[in-house]
């Protein structure tokens, strides 16, 4: 009867545990998605505000010199990628 009593323990907190890790997966999997989406959302909304200031950028420097060319590779929408 202590074999039975220890074998529906077992039983029962294995299924728990199923739950918890479950629900523990779904939340974690909801979190980062939501993250994602966000991050997301704010990427495609700050995306042309980046491409303006970069094609204006650009534009400036090159019509006034070729010489600040590595500093366009540090401009800000390469920091996207």
């Amino acid at each position: 009867s202590t074999q039975l009593s220890f074998l529906s323990f077992s039983s029962f907190s294995s299924l728990s545990f199923l739950i918890f890790l479950f629900f523990f997966l779904f939340s974690f999997l909801f979190f980062l998605f939501s993250f994602l989406f966000l991050s997301s959302f704010l990427f495609l909304l700050l995306l042309p505000l980046f491409s303006f200031f970069f094609f204006s950028f650009l534009s400036s420097f090159l019509s006034s010199s070729f010489s600040f060319f590595p500093f366009l590779l540090f401009s800000p929408p390469f920091f996207f990628y």
